[in-house]
């Protein structure tokens, strides 16, 4: 049942079969429910009927089984009995215990009789005011919360489409009531709110409560999350100003709730079905309301429950899963093209921080007198300086001046924390759904321009670029029309006739041009890429582009199927057309393409971070100018080599990403990256190829697609000073002002260093810094000097010796972090079997000594003692100061001096001895 695994156009069928509950649980159910009201009914809430009844006026079935949004699995229903001898609000809290008392004897006495399908649990009673019970189907697949509630009949008898009376809110609001404290007495309006809705509609709502369980089941038991009820007004509310049709979309509208969810510090809705803005008690507390931190959802049946409650509820998870989640099958179109949400007033629009507008009225209700004080209210919102993640991809307005954000956003990129990183990204980098639209119609009436009018008709044309890789950056992308030419038979073909070919192509779209696409026009810049003809669309938004680049190719791979390398012999016609290195990397445009293309959003997202720092530091090389610096396609490649050995993992920490590319492209003099995706080392010609490749000074970026193609070549210094920088700036800093730790990610790989390349392999990325081996030498040194000295200094028990063992101590720690262990050899311990004597109180002692020596002694690294206080179990670490990936993890180990009486002759190999007064050898380490 994974919602995003389906695909859109298969969510209908996964909410009919797999999300509505069996309609045999349901009718079991509702006999179940309706045998007990009729019970309530009959017999008054008195145990055998002795004593004045409790006259029950009426019983009403809410809950999510009332409202008809019930999921398959689990569910709730309310049971709410309307008693006559409460005639206020605060009846009930005077009597409520003793009748729930009176209820407790009528259930025990009607859960005697056996209900058919069904069967009774009785949990722990821990819920004031009600009583519960579950049942529970026979296969233990389905079962049903039910809440037996009584409550005052604030409403008396209600008539279709009639509002209740102002005087009943107004007294509710004069009771001193808690939000929503009475919302039981309410619960007939709240159930016809949601219960007439059209079937699609509660499929809407059993999709998305569906979502909520599957992605925060394990969370809700840690963090506190919004009620799914205020997730089913939200999707009623998105329906209602987005479509309002029975017949829809339900990707759309999954969609459009998602989008609303990421604008949840935004997000103030509420209803006029029941109570009206018109009295003055209910219009000054709606007015309180709307004051509230969002976001404020109001239940349309009582306006005191805020069921959104923006300070009670982590509605920051939710958002953060909607905003990371729109890569999947159910969010994409069988075309290829994204799911788009629905637009209307109060919904997302693309490139706005806010939504359109907070209120939802009734329709029929029209414009109170005293709207305009109510606007003024939410315009104040609306217009506050809050930074709101857009919903994602949304076709709606374009931004006004995206270039100009761009530009502010790349001088503030390292003033923004690591954890704002992928909000920074959706606000400032994700490209502007309007242009992305238009870009992509655009593309198509160039398409059928060629196919149509030009004597060179293409058999197929490809969509590269970063617009076809979808790591196009906001404010413009560059798009590469690949055209594949029947004319072309082999590679050199294409020098002889690619000029002829371009200027044809050229005077045809000049001439078939004619504003085919609305706020876009076509122009030819100067030309000054060979072999290339250049255009430009240009938005009506200012300074908004696409940069087109329509390349004649030869067709060398053919339509591949999925997963398919191409055959060897395409790589070996390459090596002997005698081209120069990645002269004919447009035929490969589809193998790059799908490379780069079918990676994970988030991934997409750290790639689009990079190529903005990257944009930066190119502007500062113009103003400055110098060596030409490689291709940004090159640190989209780098970017994805990080991932794939970093991490792999769909979610993950952005700035630990940053960092970890800003730490390779420091380390350019040593990367080695290529894949074997699309070619490898089976074919001998290929082979011979890639070790030529391999021999080849550093970097070395090959192109997944084309491996004559070295992306690596340029300038990286002015890079790699930038990301040393960078990665001292908050961005890549955690919340107590410490680095971000990167992936573990080396420059090169060990299988794919060449044989007289290890030894510099091991002594630049293997062997640990030599500068911090001496700095933990020292400290180590001093501490077990200290611990010598004053452990047990009152004491019977002595310290023999202290000796340090581990990978540390052996000289086999590899670079990063490496173990070691602090032995305490004591007297007290004379055999194995009393090293488990004392041990708390020996280990309290040394832990005692260790802060001490923390206090009282200076050193060159950074000492930290472990706070797990384990009494059996003691360790501490020494990190660099400066190069904070560089640390040894030591554990204290008190022992038995097993080797005390051994004769030197037969002494084992010794480990380094801490304490300069011994002479013993050491026992071996129990580190690896």
């Amino acid at each position: 049942m994974d919602v995003y695994g389906t695909a859109a156009a298969a969510l209908d069928r996964l909410v009919t079969r797999r999300l509505q509950p069996p309609p045999e649980f349901v009718g079991a159910a509702r006999r179940a429910l309706g045998a007990l009201d009729a019970a309530l009914r009959e017999r008054g809430g008195r145990r055998g009927g002795a004593g004045p009844a409790l006259r029950v006026l009426k019983t009403v079935k809410e809950g999510s089984f009332g409202r008809g949004t019930a999921l398959r699995g689990g569910c709730d229903s309310e049971l709410v009995i309307f008693f006559g001898c409460f005639e206020s609000y605060e009846d009930q809290r005077g009597r409520r215990a003793e009748i729930l008392q009176e209820m407790q004897g009528l259930l025990d006495t009607w859960c005697q009789d056996r209900i058919p399908g069904l069967r009774l649990q009785f949990p722990e009673q821990n819920m004031p005011g009600v009583l519960w019970f579950q049942l529970v189907s026979e296969d233990l697949e389905n079962w049903m919360d039910v809440k037996l509630v009584p409550a005052f009949d604030a409403l008396g008898t209600l008539s279709p489409g009639i509002k209740p009376k102002p005087e009943v809110y107004a007294t509710l609001l004069n009771s001193g009531c808690q939000g929503g404290e009475h919302a039981a007495c309410f619960a007939e309006l709240r159930r016809n709110f949601v219960n007439t809705r059209p079937v699609k509609l509660k499929n809407l709502i059993l999709l998305v409560k569906h979502w909520f369980r599957q992605v925060f089941q394990e969370e809700a038991r840690s963090w506190p999350l919004p009620p799914v009820y205020a997730l089913e007004l939200l999707t009623i509310f998105a329906w209602e100003r987005g479509c309002g049709k029975d017949a829809f979309s339900l990707a759309q509208g999954f969609r459009t709730v998602l989008g609303l969810i990421q604008q949840y510090q935004s997000l103030c809705v509420f209803w006029t079905v029941n109570y009206s803005l018109k009295d003055p008690t209910v219009g000054d507390f709606l007015r309180r309301q709307l004051e509230r931190p969002r976001p404020v959802i109001l239940d349309p049946a009582d306006p005191t429950w805020d069921v959104g409650s923006g300070t009670a509820w982590h509605w920051d998870a939710l958002a953060q899963e909607a905003r990371t989640c729109c890569h999947h099958p159910c969010f994409w179109e069988a075309a290829g093209s994204p799911v788009q949400p629905w637009e209307g007033l109060g919904l997302p629009r693309a490139g706005c921080s806010d939504l359109d507008h907070c209120v939802l009225r009734d329709s029929d209700q029209g414009t109170p007198e005293d709207s305009r004080s109510l606007d003024d209210t939410v315009c104040h919102w609306a217009g506050d300086s809050r930074t709101v993640s857009p919903a994602p991809e949304p076709a709606a307005a374009a931004s006004t001046a995206p270039s100009a954000l761009g530009a502010a956003s790349a001088s503030a990129l390292a003033q923004v924390s690591a954890r704002e990183l992928d909000r920074f990204i959706q606000d400032h980098l994700q490209p502007n759904p309007r242009l992305q639209e238009q870009a992509k119609r655009a593309i198509e009436v160039l398409q059928r321009c060629l196919h149509k009018n030009c004597a060179y008709r293409p058999s197929r044309v490809i969509k590269g670029g970063s617009f076809g890789r979808g790591t196009n950056l906001r404010g413009g992308c560059d798009v590469e029309l690949i055209l594949f030419l029947n004319c072309f038979t082999n590679f050199k073909d294409q020098e002889r006739h690619r000029g002829e070919i371009i200027k044809e192509i050229r005077t045809q779209l000049a001439s078939g041009w004619q504003d085919p696409v609305p706020g876009l026009r076509l122009t030819f810049p100067e030309q000054n890429t060979p072999g290339t003809l250049q255009v430009q669309l240009v938005s009506a938004t200012p300074e908004t582009w696409v940069n087109v680049s329509l390349l004649p190719a030869f067709d060398a791979v053919g339509q591949l199927g999925a997963d398919t390398k191409p055959q060897p012999q395409v790589y070996t016609a390459l090596f002997n057309s005698g081209g120069h290195d990645g002269e004919h990397a447009a035929c490969f445009a589809e193998l790059r393409r799908n490379f780069v293309n079918t990676r994970p959003a988030k991934l997409k997202n750290l790639i689009l971070l990079v190529k903005h720092w990257y944009h930066h530091v190119a502007a500062q090389n113009q103003e400055q100018p110098g060596p030409s610096l490689p291709p940004t396609y090159a640190l989209e490649l780098l970017t994805i080599f990080a991932w794939e050995q970093g991490c792999k993992n769909h979610s993950f920490n952005m700035a630990q990403g940053l960092r970890t590319v800003l730490r390779l492209v420091q380390q350019y003099q040593d990367l080695c990256v290529y894949w074997t995706d699309n070619y490898g080392t089976e074919d001998p010609a290929l082979r011979t190829h890639l070790l030529g490749q391999l021999r080849k000074p550093r970097p070395l970026i090959l192109d997944p697609a084309d491996p004559t193609w070295n992306v690596g070549q340029g300038s990286w210094e002015l890079l790699a000073q930038n990301a040393a920088a960078l990665e001292t700036q908050a961005c890549c800093m955690s919340g107590d002002k410490t680095p971000v730790p990167p992936w573990d990610v080396l420059p090169a790989l060990l299988h794919q260093t060449p044989a007289r390349d290890l030894d510099k392999f091991i002594s630049r990325f293997l062997q640990p810094n030599r500068h911090f081996l001496a700095q933990v030498n020292k400290a180590v040194n001093t501490i077990c000097s200290f611990l010598r000295e004053n452990c047990f200094r009152n004491s019977p028990i002595k310290v023999l010796k202290v000796v340090k063992g581990g990978s540390s101590a052996k000289g086999t720690a590899l670079r990063g972090r490496s173990d070691a262990d602090i032995v305490v050899f004591l007297s007290c311990f004379t055999q194995f079997t009393e090293q488990g004597n004392k041990r708390a109180e020996i280990i309290s002692e040394i832990r005692a000594q260790l802060e001490a020596c923390q206090q009282e002694q200076q050193f060159e690294v950074k000492f930290e003692i472990s706070k797990w206080e384990n009494p059996r179990v003691l360790s501490f670490s020494l990190t660099s100061q400066t190069m904070l990936d560089h640390s040894v993890d030591f554990d204290v180990l008190p022992a038995f001096d097993a080797l005390a009486t051994t004769a030197p002759a037969s002494s084992p190999p010794a480990s380094r001895s801490c304490s300069a007064t011994s002479s013993s050898p050491a026992p071996p380490s129990s580190k690896a």
